[in-house]
């Protein structure tokens, strides 16, 4: 009888395990980086090789979030990375104009110059969501200075106005 009752245990956590890896497919390979997180301006044209900045995985404190290797689409002019966050740790605040705008990403040059002009698109899991994150910033013109600094912030939105809540930052080396 224990054996019965351990075997349908056992079978009924292979199972949701299973529905879970298949139904956030698509979130894990963003995740582990087997899809790159990418956003193309014409996705039928999309000849452009991306530059890979950054080589791992990074996780923020505060905002808790992780972010994944950042790349740069030299034709298209944009850097592009994936945000992804516990669902339950973050919801949407339904009394901003816009719910669902929990972060705000800002690129800052080494001369002070705030790059922040950037579009998102959201792909939800059952537990996470996954944001691709493309900011417009020519390196072109910023070759000789060595860093960037992306800012992650927590943010609360009342009408137009944007308050940062919570932020941490991370350097980008541009070769």
């Amino acid at each position: 009888m224990k054996y019965k009752i351990l075997m349908a245990i056992l079978s009924v956590i292979v199972i949701l395990t299973g529905l879970y890896l298949y139904t956030d497919k698509d979130i894990i390979a963003l995740k582990i980086g087997t899809t790159p997180p990418l956003q193309w301006d014409d996705p039928y044209e999309n000849d452009e090789e991306p530059i890979q900045l950054t080589t791992d995985n990074q996780t923020l404190s505060n905002p808790n979030v992780h972010l994944t290797e950042v790349y740069y689409l030299p034709k298209s002019k944009k850097l592009q990375f994936g945000l992804w966050y516990r669902k339950k740790d973050f919801p949407p605040n339904q009394t901003a104009n816009i719910p669902d705008r929990i972060f705000q990403v800002t690129i800052q040059d080494t001369q002070g110059q705030i790059f922040n002009d950037d579009t998102v698109m959201k792909t939800e899991g059952i537990f996470d969501e996954f944001q691709r994150r493309s900011i417009s910033i020519d390196l072109d013109d910023l070759e000789n200075q060595g860093t960037l600094e992306v800012t992650v912030s927590l943010i609360a939105q009342d009408g137009t106005i944007i308050t940062p809540l919570e932020s941490a930052s991370f350097k980008v080396t541009i070769s």
